[in-house]
């Protein structure tokens, strides 16, 4: 058995997770789970080294790069994150692989597979490599939503939708000068194509962009309302589920 670390701070996404590497590695046993790098340095300085962590960059006490500068962690790790910003940094550590989120089985199943290749002494971390990948993905987001408009079509640059949103199973997306647009893609869809940087997906029904929001309110420890322009028909709030990714997201 492969005994495997869990550092994630969202609940959600570690039980996403860990259901996904059953299904894929069910060899995998995920021995413990942390969320902080005060739990994680504790862990380490009172456990057996683990044959791999899946190690969550972004943590609510702060970057999981801090980790390293209290504890040493020679066993292989893979990174998971909302942004890129911080892959040079990642790759300085005992990094094999780095997964933006949010993570499909395939991302996954590729890092399960290149672990498997360094564990076997068949391949090392190659850097120039993992980079490549990484910028790739990163030009990888939609610049353009092609649109109808009547009989005609019309492509709408990215940089100005304010939000996508949908209702009764249709999508739609609505400019910064407040034009609304049908779109083909679902909201699930939408996620990936969409830079994680600028875009947010805060709850079921909508995404939105950074630069549309113009008022935060905290209506409770986890719950927050956000006013976007154009306003919308409806409030726009947080789910409990996403408000602590949705904080480090504006925090980041």
């Amino acid at each position: 058995m492969v005994k495997v670390l869990l550092i994630e701070d969202e609940q959600p996404a570690a039980q996403r997770l860990e259901k996904m590497l059953a299904e894929l590695a069910p060899d995998f046993n995920i021995t413990s789970r942390c969320d902080s790098i005060e739990s994680s340095v504790q862990y380490f300085s009172n456990h057996p080294m683990p044959d791999l962590v899946f190690l969550d960059i972004q943590l609510g006490d702060g970057l999981s790069f801090d980790i390293f500068n209290q504890i040493s962690i020679p066993c292989p790790i893979i990174f998971t994150t909302a942004y890129d910003e911080y892959a040079i940094r990642a790759f300085e550590q005992n990094s094999i692989d780095y997964i933006l989120k949010p993570i499909n089985k395939e991302k996954l199943q590729k890092s399960i597979e290149k672990f498997r290749r360094v564990r076997n002494n068949e391949m090392a971390p190659d850097w120039s490599a993992l980079i490549e990948q990484m910028n790739s993905e990163k030009k990888a987001y939609k610049q353009r939503f092609l649109v109808y408009v009547g009989e005609h079509l019309d492509s709408i640059p990215t940089s100005e939708i304010a939000y996508f949103y949908s209702i009764e199973k249709s999508s739609f997306l609505v400019t910064s000068t407040g034009k609304c647009y049908p779109l083909d893609y679902s909201l699930d869809k939408v996620e990936d194509l969409v830079s994680p940087m600028d875009y947010f997906r805060i709850n079921r029904n909508y995404i939105v962009s950074f630069q549309s929001i113009m008022k935060i309110n905290i209506l409770s420890k986890s719950r927050i309302k956000i006013t976007i322009h154009p306003l919308p028909s409806e409030d726009t709030l947080i789910s409990s589920a996403r408000t602590p990714e949705f904080r480090k997201w504006l925090d980041r």
